[in-house]
């Protein structure tokens, strides 16, 4: 259940908290909600046949955008809950969710503003809210999944378009070259996500051959912050600028056609 609960807030060891602004960030995670409210609806029409292709493009765009940005603030909420309990093992895991919503906010944004094709667009965004992987042995339906990487791609051809924009070519070049970001964060997260090395580092230390459990994480959450923080704030942020290059495309021009109340009414 989303409850919107708030951070607990905390001091940064000595040798970093100089250098983070952490009562911004805090701010950040606690006014994550209202910063994105405005792009949910509910009970959206889905048009058939008989309505304009543009208004059945609106119509599930505005689901795929409302049921994405549900589900990254439940997924915000699990992890405030994680950082408030210093769980850093459920942390980590929601963390990689987490980060997969601006792959697919990236890839439809891409896809919007580099198709004129109605037919096309549509029929991607049916993929990505019906998809399945080819995994288990429960499989809904038999439309196959969009590859997760091939969201995180779109994503960074997204961000280094709006980078570039206002620079000279040569700054261009250089951005287009450039590593790309949001596919190797996912990576590094990935790590920490899976029980491997880097997973273990807020479990237990191994010293001089002695395994140690951790009795608490406070001092890895104090000190490490650039290990488990910045990717947290810079999706939150991501996502924002995302919603918004949606919203102002012309095919969608903030869903004129839908008459969508929504989700989260004054």
């Amino acid at each position: 259940m989303y409850k919107n609960t708030k951070i607990n807030r905390y001091e940064l060891h000595e040798n970093i908290k100089n250098k983070i602004n952490s009562k911004d960030d805090f701010d950040c995670i606690d006014g994550f909600r209202d910063s994105i409210k405005d792009y949910i609806y509910t009970d959206i029409t889905m048009t058939d046949y008989t309505e304009p292709i543009e208004k059945a493009f609106q119509s599930r765009l505005q689901i795929l955008q409302s049921e994405t940005l549900l589900r990254s603030l439940m997924l915000k909420e699990g992890m405030v809950l994680a950082l408030n309990s210093n769980n850093f093992p459920t942390y980590y895991a929601t963390l990689k969710s987490f980060l997969e919503i601006s792959a697919i906010l990236g890839y439809v944004t891409h896809l919007i503003y580099n198709n004129e094709n109605y037919k096309k667009i549509i029929s991607k965004i049916n993929i990505l809210h019906l998809g399945n992987r080819e995994a288990g042995s429960y499989p809904a339906g038999n439309v196959k999944a969009i590859n997760i990487m091939t969201m995180f791609e779109k994503l960074d051809l997204v961000f280094k378009d709006v980078t570039c924009y206002g620079k000279y070519k040569e700054e261009q070049e250089k951005i287009k070259n450039d590593e790309n970001i949001f596919t190797s964060t996912y990576a590094d997260v990935c790590n920490f996500g899976h029980t491997n090395f880097n997973a273990n580092l807020s479990i237990g230390t191994l010293h001089n051959n002695i395994w140690k459990a951790k009795k608490n994480s406070i001092g890895y959450k104090k000190e490490l912050w650039t290990f488990y923080m910045i990717g947290f704030l810079v999706n939150m942020n991501i996502i924002q600028m995302l919603c918004d290059l949606i919203s102002r495309n012309e095919k969608v021009k903030n869903f004129y056609l839908m008459k969508s109340p929504h989700y989260f009414e004054e």
